[in-house]
Formats: C-alpha cells, sequence, structure tokens
C-alpha cells in the first residue's frame, strides 16, 4: 500500500506541475491564495487512524466543539441566513425526517433498486440527527434509532442489484452511528457497526455488485466511496482492517476519476442534476477525511476541481431552469456541494444562486435535502451576508463534454439574457445525442430548450421486454429510440435523418467574448462524419438583442447531405413565408434563416410512436430543412429577433 501512496503523491506532484504552467484564460475560476485553506497530502508514515477510537464521537465533519459553536451562534442569530438555513433544516426534519411510517425493504418498479429507501433513511437518520444536537431533544433521538435499527434489520442494502443504493445507506448509518454514538444504546451501536461490515465493506471486498465502481468515472465512483469513507470513518475502531481498506480502496480509484470528470476546467460531463448529486458526494468524502484524519490525500487539489463550483453557478438560467443536457430535468435544484467551494476557497460569491434558492424556500424540497445537515459544517464558517453577483458574463471549459455559457447581466430577470451551448458525444455517461444543442432564454422566456431526461424506471423494463437496453450505449442500441435522447429531437442539426455518431466529440474551437458578441463556435464533424465531410456551429447573442447561429456544412463526396435544423421550444410557431413566428404569452420572437442554400421551413410534432416514450405537452420544434450537394458547402445563418413593442 506504501508504493501505491507513494505512487500517487507522485502523480499528483506532476500533475500538478503541469497544470500550475498552462495559461490561464480570462473566465477561469482563481481560488484566491491568499485564502485558500491548506489541504495537505498523506503524511509520510502514511494517513494517521489514531484518532478514530471510541471515545472521539461525533468526528464526521463536526465535533462537540464545533456544534457547540455552532448552536450558540444559531441560538444568538448573528446571520439571518444561518439562521434561515438552520430553520429550513429543523423544517425538513419535522416534516420528513419524523416520518412514522416503518422503512421497509422495497424494489422500485424496474425491480432493480431500493434507492428511495436508501435516501429516505438517510433524510431521516441524518436530518433527526442534526435535529437532537442542535436542541438535545430526546424525540429526535429516539426516532433517528428506530430507523438505524429498521435499516439494519433488512436482509441486505441490495449491493447485487444496485451498488448505489449501498452507498447512501451506509451514509445513513454512519452518520447516524456517529453524531448520536454517546447517546445511542449499546445495542444499536453494535447492531449499527455490524451491519455496515456486512452490507456494505464486505460487499465492497467480495466485489458483490452489478457495478464496479471502483473502474467508474461518473457518479457512482464518487457515490458509492462517499458512502464506504464515510461509513469506515465513522465505525473503524469496530472493524478497523476492514475500514481502512475502504478508505484506501477510496484514495486510490477516486483521483484517476475526479481527473477524468473534472479536468481541465471543472465542467462535469453528467451535466447539472449529476453534478449536483455525484460533486456532493464527493465533496462529502473529502470534508469527511480531513475532519477526521487531516487531510484529503490531495484529491482536492486534482486540475479543474477547484473550478467546478464557478461552472454550477454558471448552469442556472432564468425561471429557476438548469442549462440541462445529458439525463438531466429542466428544473433547477440546489447545488450544495458550492457550499464546500465556498468554505474551502473563501469565496461566498459562489453562493449567489444558493442564496437566492434558499430564501425562496426552494431548499426544503431540493432533489439533495436528505443531506442539508453536512453544509451547516462549512455555512457556519462563512459571511453570508457579503455575497455578490458574478463579474464575468461568459464561462467556458473544455474536457469530455466542453460548455459555454453566458450570462448577461445576472438578474434573473427581463433584460437578463442567458445561453448554454454544449459539445461532447452521446457515449458519455448519461449522454443523449444533444451534441451542438443549445437553450436561450431572453426576455423572460426559454425559446430553446431541451426535454430533458425521461424517468428510467419508465424506461429499463419496457425495453428489456423489448430485446434492449437502456443502457446499452452502442450506436444501434434502443436507447437512441427513446424520443429525449435521440438527435433529431434536440435544438442541433441532424443530416439524412441519421444518428448523431456515439463515439463522435463535438470540440470547442474557441469563444466569443467582446463587446457586442457572446457565444462559441462548436467543431461538430466529428459527430456527423458518416453523413457529411465537415460541420461547424457558430452560436452567439448580438447586441444584447438577437441570437444568430451559423452552421456550416460541407457535403461529403459520395452523397448529399439533407440538413435538418432543430429546436425545441415551448413557444407556439406559425409558419410564414419568410419566417417562423413564436408565440409566448404576449412575447414574441422571430426565427429567420438564410443561406447559399434556400432553406425551407418546418415544424415537427413532439409526439413519439414510441408507446413507452414520455409525452411532451406544450412543447413545439420548429426550424428548416435544406439540402447541400455531393462535395458542395453551404452555410445556414439562422437568427432569433424579439419583436420590437
Amino acid at each position: 500500500m506504501k508504493t501505491i501512496l507513494f505512487k500517487t503523491i507522485i502523480i499528483a506532484f506532476f500533475v500538478g506541475m503541469t497544470a500550475g504552467c498552462s495559461d490561464e484564460d480570462e473566465n477561469r475560476f482563481r481560488p484566491g491564495s491568499t485564502h485558500e485553506k491548506p489541504n495537505p497530502t498523506e503524511p509520510e508514515g502514511g494517513l494517521d487512524f489514531s484518532k478514530l477510537t471510541a471515545d472521539n464521537h461525533p468526528r464526521l465533519l463536526m465535533n462537540d466543539e464545533a456544534f457547540t459553536a455552532l448552536k450558540a451562534k444559531v441560538n444568538a442569530n448573528t446571520s439571518a441566513n444561518l439562521t434561515l438555513l438552520h430553520n429550513t433544516i429543523m423544517g425538513v426534519c419535522n416534516s420528513k425526517g419524523m416520518n412514522a411510517a416503518d422503512l421497509v425493504y422495497k424494489l422500485d418498479a424496474s425491480n432493480k433498486r431500493i434507492l428511495d429507501v436508501s435516501r429516505d433513511a438517510l433524510l431521516r437518520i441524518f436530518t433527526c440527527a442534526y435535529a437532537y444536537r442542535m436542541t438535545g431533544d430526546a424525540k429526535y433521538l429516539t426516532k433517528a434509532e428506530k430507523d438505524i435499527n429498521a435499516v439494519c434489520n433488512f436482509p441486505d442494502w441490495n449491493s447485487k442489484r444496485h451498488f448505489l443504493d449501498v452507498g447512501e445507506m451506509a451514509t445513513a448509518v454512519a452518520f447516524g452511528y456517529d453524531w448520536l454514538y454517546n447517546e445511542l444504546s449499546a445495542a444499536t451501536r453494535t447492531k449499527a457497526a455490524n451491519a455496515l461490515l456486512k452490507f456494505a465493506f464486505q460487499q465492497a471486498q467480495e466485489k458483490n455488485w452489478n457495478l464496479n465502481f471502483y473502474e467508474a468515472t461518473n457518479n457512482w465512483n464518487q457515490v458509492c466511496n462517499g458512502g464506504l469513507v464515510c461509513a469506515a470513518l465513522a465505525s473503524y475502531e469496530n472493524n478497523p482492517s476492514e475500514a481502512k481498506d475502504m478508505i484506501e480502496k477510496a484514495l486510490e480509484s477516486n483521483k484517476p476519476a475526479l481527473e477524468v470528470m473534472y479536468s481541465p476546467d471543472g465542467n462535469y460531463p453528467e451535466g447539472s442534476g449529476y453534478w449536483c448529486y455525484g460533486t456532493l458526494y464527493q465533496v462529502l468524502m473529502l470534508a469527511a477525511l480531513d475532519s477526521t484524519l487531516g487531510t484529503d490525500n490531495g484529491l482536492s487539489s486534482t486540475p479543474g476541481f477547484s473550478k467546478t463550483a464557478e461552472y454550477m453557478l454558471y448552469m442556472t438560467g432564468l425561471n429557476s431552469k438548469f442549462f440541462n443536457y445529458s439525463d438531466c430535468a429542466p428544473s433547477s435544484t440546489a447545488a450544495l456541494a458550492s457550499w464546500w467551494f465556498a468554505d474551502k476557497y473563501n469565496n461566498p460569491s459562489l453562493l449567489y444562486n444558493e442564496l437566492k434558492m434558499l430564501k425562496n424556500g426552494e431548499y426544503a424540497s431540493c432533489a439533495e435535502n436528505r443531506l442539508l445537515p453536512m453544509i451547516m459544517a462549512f455555512a457556519n464558517n462563512l459571511n453570508l451576508d457579503a455575497v455578490s453577483a458574478p463579474s464575468n458574463k461568459l464561462w467556458s471549459g473544455k474536457g469530455e463534454t466542453p460548455v459555454v455559457m453566458v450570462h448577461t447581466d445576472w438578474t434573473y430577470t427581463d433584460t437578463d439574457k442567458y445561453l448554454g451551448i454544449k459539445g461532447g458525444m452521446a457515449g458519455s455517461s448519461h449522454g443523449h445525442m444533444d451534441a451542438g444543442s443549445f437553450v436561450y432564454d431572453a426576455y423572460g422566456v426559454r425559446w430553446s430548450m431541451d426535454f430533458g431526461l425521461q424517468s428510467y424506471t419508465t424506461l429499463e423494463s419496457v425495453l428489456a421486454g423489448l430485446g434492449g437496453n437502456l443502457w446499452d450505449m452502442g450506436q444501434n442500441s434502443m436507447r437512441w429510440d427513446v424520443f429525449r435522447l435521440n438527435n433529431l429531437n434536440h435544438s442541433t442539426i441532424s443530416i439524412n435523418d441519421a444518428r448523431h455518431r456515439v463515439g463522435g466529440a463535438a470540440t470547442l474551437t474557441s469563444t466569443i467574448n467582446t463587446a457586442t458578441e457572446l457565444g462559441a463556435i462548436f467543431n461538430l464533424t466529428d459527430v456527423v462524419s458518416d453523413q457529411a465531410a465537415s460541420a461547424t456551429r457558430t452560436v452567439k447573442i448580438v447586441n444584447d438583442e438577437n441570437l444568430v447561429v451559423i452552421d456550416e456544412i460541407k457535403a461529403r463526396t459520395d452523397k448529399s447531405a439533407k440538413v435538418r435544423w432543430c429546436m425545441v421550444t415551448p413557444a407556439v410557431p406559425t409558419v410564414e413565408s419568410n419566417r417562423i413566428v413564436l408565440t409566448n404569452g404576449s412575447k414574441v420572437m422571430y426565427l429567420t434563416a438564410s443561406g447559399s442554400v434556400k432553406p425551407s421551413y418546418k415544424t415537427w410534432s413532439t409526439t413519439s410512436e414510441n408507446s413507452y416514450d414520455q409525452a411532451n405537452p406544450g412543447t413545439y420544434m420548429v426550424g428548416f430543412e435544406a439540402t447541400v450537394t455531393a462535395n458542395q458547402t453551404a452555410s445556414f445563418t439562422t437568427t432569433l429577433t424579439p419583436k420590437q413593442n
């Protein structure tokens, strides 16, 4: 193990040296060198587990002293936002955490997961543990202990079908065990420690899983490792050999995964929804390691990781809507991991969107509300009354899924315009055939949208019954027959009505960031190379008024290229001879297209012929078709222009 850890340190050193020599572009987030908290790597003698003893609880994220300080600050109401966050957690606890119904082992509709049960257990146990620590009210202790015993009496935590369930359940039991250690009965402590050993550690050691999360480079690596590490750190004194193994394996496997997911600029391949999930468990693991062992072994120094919270800051457009590429829903949700980054780099401005959602009451129902108590460990260190809006209008990132986002004034009002453009490839984790697609908000309306994901449980069994597999990312997979996943139904181009190439990657060529134009240029050639010789797309906001999309297509020598230019929209379209009129309430936008080959305006139905596809009411697809003859090049310019009142 020492050899492995020595290699990890050497690799991290040279990766860090390489990153330090690269040019910084103007929109990258730079943690302040005078404020960034130290990030010690593993000491020469190896990790120090000596403080992980039975008489040293609580220790995950906060110890007795930290809880006392937090309680005093909340009771004194010295920070209105901190008090609001505390009251929000207490509200979640009282309304959901105190749910009197028994936790029952039950598989979901796909007969595959108990993930909802694991998440319910985590919400109940974690919020009740927090409530007890902050109030001393025995009802919260009693409820948490009841639910700990319930899940520890399960026959298993479903590792063989869906190991992600184990990651979340282990987190639940870990925090209940650690934060309530001195008040739990000896029998409950023993049962919890034994369950963590039997249902979590041994399952990972014996590879009783549906997927090797150690080799994954997506949220599975983060959630499973995060849960196992929290459990190992919480219960170390009971099973030190197995716990040490969990921690060391996590450190070894997580580093290469972080490099894939965040390098070089911090944008997350799986999109906003999975950032909120995977990155939250990532920082939970880092904070748990740092609070108990005094180090995260250099994981947080992975190139791009320090910049990822700013990526997430730019992922929210107007009307609380995400730039929801890949398997992500359109409605924005709290990015709880941002609190760790704000604390780590002493940059409260990263919480600009978070405080807005907190004050609007959105935190109580956010997707990851079961983990709300963890952010109090970071919020307690921040000045939450001095959060300003971002100063840059454009953010860009390369990597596996390159993206560019624009906010013109950050007011989230009718004067603010938002643009998100993506590259990447369909074959990425949770990918869609959406390379070159864009969302666009202006004048209070999302004019170009993405349908987003369809619930997996509505597709998995049906596709399996038809001989398919939703998670088969191959070119001929039935995954791409799903309406919302196919390129024909995204705001992008398609050639000859063919599928995008699953392994074809759209790359970011350059950004456009001037006083009059904001946007980017993407090269889509690899995505459509079986149908066209080359394809580039430019998307930009011009003069803070119009959206302009320029597509240049060169046909192959052996075939013509029928271009389908599509935009998904909630606006009602009316096709006229020289334009498409888009109406959304009192707002009107004109779509016009011109080109060296004359385009023919079209609309397409958003109703699928597949019985398993989710309905898309209130949506439309608009655009044009044009055919580029073999070996010829054509350029098309499409403009969205607001009606002048």
